[in-house]
């Protein structure tokens, strides 16, 4: 019977694999990357209005904590399942866009997006906070790090096939049309992500016959774990640093001079660089615990924001700098959600009520994400330009340095984090030196 079980579930991590692979495809094509970004630039949209936009991802999920008993009484898989089916109907429906941008205007063209993006970013919300959820279910811990690195090649392989096709799509011309025509393709592979996630056991409703409702003290409870709020400001802390990055394309666009399409084509250096590390990510957080693999890759990562800082924007190889520097953010915050999800499922996610703990954990993310982009937009809005030592300091390079200290603060944070195995970051570097160069 456990062997039947495991055959099981080992079954549903390949349908899981297999639909946030397609689902990869779905939102780098729609409203999750880039192409959104371009999109709303060609629709003329502020940049202001673009951090409110995106915002409005990660706001949603504040209600996340206050859905937790709905998602026991219900089932975690049919909510996600529910929710997740019907986003792909609203990004659906902004194919009639073009339509009513030439029949009412553009101003009714953006309200319709503005509405549009408000729906998707809710269900989304709610569809997350029940899959948060059903991944301890059918995750094991002993697998998490590996099946973590899995995924995460599998989905960057057909990102990587969906960048390069958003590229050729958005380097034959101009409109909005071209935009369109991909969000009408991934929200094909879309529908496919979410029929494949049927098939994942797990996330059955808990038995009972209490009618759900929102109890504040049980909402609030793992506030009282401070092991899990040190980790949570942590997890903040790089993530608000990490977040205001999401600006970056505008920045290519603008400052560095690049074309819509090596725009896009930025994203394919991040997607090759979480392929190569997936893997040894993966085998170092369940060999030696998350403590390490996030302390090293934020230690990595503050490169990253101090070299967007110094890069000159008129040098021969900028193009080539600025993919090094997409590569060395996307291997390095892979391993900081390896390490994390090492943190969370294997370490603090023991012995009590998961799905209050991931609904107030996916309610933070959205509060921090959600701020940031904000921030990043008023930022932007600024737009100051003056020199200092010789140097042009701008809007962004504020944002560069933000990053920056906020990655150094973080760092000090994970510290105090109880680690869930008890190798310290020191000496797992020494014994690493010591096979690498044979001491």
């Amino acid at each position: 019977m456990a062997e039947s079980d495991d055959k099981e579930i080992i079954r549903g991590l390949y349908w899981n694999c297999a639909s946030n692979a397609f689902n990869s495809v779905f939102a780098i094509l729609t409203v999750l990357g880039s192409v959104f970004l371009l999109f709303m630039k060609e629709l003329g949209v502020p940049k202001q209005l673009m951090g409110t936009i995106l915002s409005l991802f990660p706001f949603c999920g504040l209600i996340a904590p206050f859905l937790s008993s709905y998602i026991e009484y219900f089932g975690s898989k049919r909510i996600f399942l529910i929710c997740f089916g019907l986003r792909k109907i609203v990004i659906a429906s902004l194919l009639s866009l073009p339509w009513i941008i030439s029949r009412y205007g553009n101003r009714a063209g953006l309200n319709y997006l503005v509405v549009s993006i408000a729906v998707f970013a809710l269900l989304r919300a709610i569809a997350e906070a029940g899959y948060y959820a059903w991944t301890k279910e059918f995750i094991p811990d002993r697998l998490r790090g590996k099946y973590t690195a899995l995924n995460t090649i599998l989905s960057n392989i057909t990102g990587l096939v969906a960048v390069f096709f958003a590229r050729h799509v958005l380097g034959r011309g101009g409109g909005i049309e071209k935009y369109i025509f991909l969000m009408g393709t991934g929200c094909i592979f879309g529908i496919f992500g979410v029929y494949f996630m049927s098939f994942v056991p797990g996330g059955k409703p808990f038995k009972s016959d209490e009618i759900p409702k929102i109890i504040l003290p049980r909402i609030i409870e793992p506030l009282k774990d401070k092991n899990f709020l040190r980790f949570i400001s942590a997890v903040g802390m790089s993530l608000f640093g990490a977040s205001l990055m999401v600006f970056l394309p505008l920045f290519a666009r603008e400052k560095l001079g690049f074309s819509p399409g090596n725009v896009i084509l930025l994203d394919n250096a991040t997607i090759v660089s979480t392929m190569v590390m997936g893997i040894l990510w993966g085998y170092l957080g369940d060999r030696f615990g998350g403590r390490p693999v996030v302390i090293i890759s934020l230690c990595i990562y503050t490169l990253v924001p101090f070299g967007w800082l110094i890069l000159p924007h008129t040098h021969p190889s900028v193009f080539i700098f600025s993919m090094l520097l997409y590569g060395i953010s996307g291997a390095t915050l892979l391993g900081r959600a390896v390490g994390d999800t090492r943190f969370l499922y294997a370490g603090i996610l023991k012995d009590v009520n998961v799905v209050y703990y991931t609904s107030l954990f996916y309610a933070w993310i959205g509060l921090i994400e959600g701020c940031a982009k904000i921030a990043g937009g008023y930022i932007l809005k600024i737009d100051f330009t003056t020199m200092v030592a010789g140097r042009i300091v701008d809007a962004y390079s504020a944002i560069f340095i933000i990053n920056f200290l906020c990655q150094l603060a973080a760092i000090f944070i994970y510290r105090k984090v109880r680690p869930d195995k008890q190798v310290r970051t020191r000496a797992f570097l020494i014994m690493m030196a010591r096979r690498l160069f044979n001491w």
